[in-house]
C-alpha cells in the first residue's frame, strides 16, 4: 500500500511539474512583432460592432533592469451601424492611439512594469480625442446634444492606470510575460473597466487557457459605480449615492462578467495566437465580445 501511495504522489508531482511553464519571450534590441486583432461585439438590438487593429511591438532598448518595448497602433477599422454610439466610442478610443508610440518598461523576462512616456503622450491623445469628437458630430449632427458626454467618455480613456490595465488585458500579447504558470494557479486582477476579477490557469505544453470571473463585494461594486457616475454624469452622482443600496438590491445596477482566453505560444516565447470570449451582463443588457489576435511576422 505504501508503494502505491508513494507512486501516486510521485506521479502527481511529475504531472504538476509538466504543467508548469514560465513565459519568457525572446527580447533583443530591434526585434519587431506585428499583430492583427479582430473583435466582434454583439449587443442585442444594436447589431454587431466589428473592429480590426494592426499593432507593432518593437524592442526599442535594453536597460540595466530589462527592456523597453515600443507599441505602435498602425491602423484601426471599425464596422458598425452609423447611429451606434458604442461603436463610435470604441472607434474613437482606438483611433486616439493610432500612430502614437507607447513606451513600455519591462523586466528581463518581459513582464510589464510601467509606461515610461505617459506625460508626453497625454496632450497628444487629448488633442486627438477632441478632434475625433468634433469629426463625429460633423458626420452625425444628431450627436451635438451628446457632445459633452462623448468628450467625457473619450477623455476618460486618457488615464495612465487605465492605459496600463489595457496593456495587461486578456487580449494583450504581453499579459503572460514573466509569469510562471501552472494548472490550477489563480490570480486577482483589475480589468480595463475597473472590475476586480479572479483568473485561473490551465497549462498544456505551449497552450494556456484562462477562465476569469468577477470577484467583487457589494462595497467594491458601490465604490466602482459611484466613481464611474462621478466621472461620466457628475450631475447624477448625489442621487446615485443616496439610492445606491436600493438600486443594487433591486438589480438595476447589477453587473456580471466572465471571460475565457486561449493562448498559443511560439517557439520564441511570444504569443502566436490568442482568442478571448467575454460576456458581460450590465443593468439588464447582455454583451458578448469575441477577440482573436494573430502574429503577422
Amino acid at each position: 500500500m505504501k508503494k502505491v501511495m508513494l507512486f501516486s504522489m510521485m506521479l502527481m508531482v511529475a504531472l504538476v511539474a509538466n504543467a508548469q511553464l514560465k513565459v519568457t519571450p525572446k527580447l533583443t534590441k530591434g526585434l519587431e512583432k506585428q499583430y492583427v486583432s479582430e473583435m466582434t461585439m454583439s449587443i442585442p438590438g444594436q447589431g454587431d460592432i466589428k473592429m480590426s487593429v494592426d499593432d507593432t511591438y518593437k524592442v526599442a532598448d535594453e536597460t540595466a533592469d530589462g527592456y523597453v518595448i515600443e507599441l505602435t497602433t498602425n491602423s484601426v477599422n471599425v464596422e458598425a451601424d452609423a447611429n451606434n454610439i458604442v461603436g463610435k466610442l470604441m472607434g474613437m478610443t482606438q483611433e486616439m492611439m493610432k500612430g502614437i508610440k507607447v513606451l513600455i518598461a519591462t523586466d528581463k523576462d518581459g513582464k510589464v512594469l510601467r509606461i515610461t512616456n505617459f506625460e508626453e503622450l497625454k496632450p497628444k491623445m487629448e488633442q486627438c480625442a477632441n478632434k475625433l469628437v468634433e469629426d463625429a458630430i460633423k458626420d452625425l449632427p444628431q450627436l451635438e446634444s451628446m457632445k459633452d458626454m462623448l468628450k467625457t467618455q473619450t477623455l476618460s480613456a486618457i488615464d495612465e492606470e487605465k492605459l496600463q490595465s489595457n496593456i495587461l488585458e486578456a487580449t494583450s500579447v504581453l499579459v503572460l510575460n514573466g509569469k510562471t504558470l501552472m494548472t490550477g494557479a489563480q490570480e486577482d486582477f483589475v480589468n480595463g473597466e475597473g472590475l476586480k476579477m479572479k483568473r485561473m490557469y490551465f497549462v498544456n505544453g505551449k497552450s494556456i487557457t484562462t477562465n476569469s470571473t468577477m470577484n467583487m463585494s457589494k462595497e467594491d461594486m458601490k465604490e466602482l459605480i459611484i466613481k464611474q457616475v462621478e466621472a461620466s454624469a457628475p450631475e447624477q452622482a448625489a442621487m446615485v449615492k443616496e439610492n445606491i443600496d436600493q438600486l443594487l438590491e433591486g438589480g438595476m445596477l447589477k453587473i456580471e462578467m466572465k471571460e475565457k482566453a486561449t493562448y498559443e505560444l511560439d517557439d520564441d516565447g511570444w504569443v502566436k495566437s490568442l482568442k478571448t470570449e467575454a460576456s458581460t451582463d450590465s443593468m439588464g443588457q447582455s454583451v458578448t465580445t469575441v477577440t482573436t489576435v494573430r502574429v503577422k511576422n
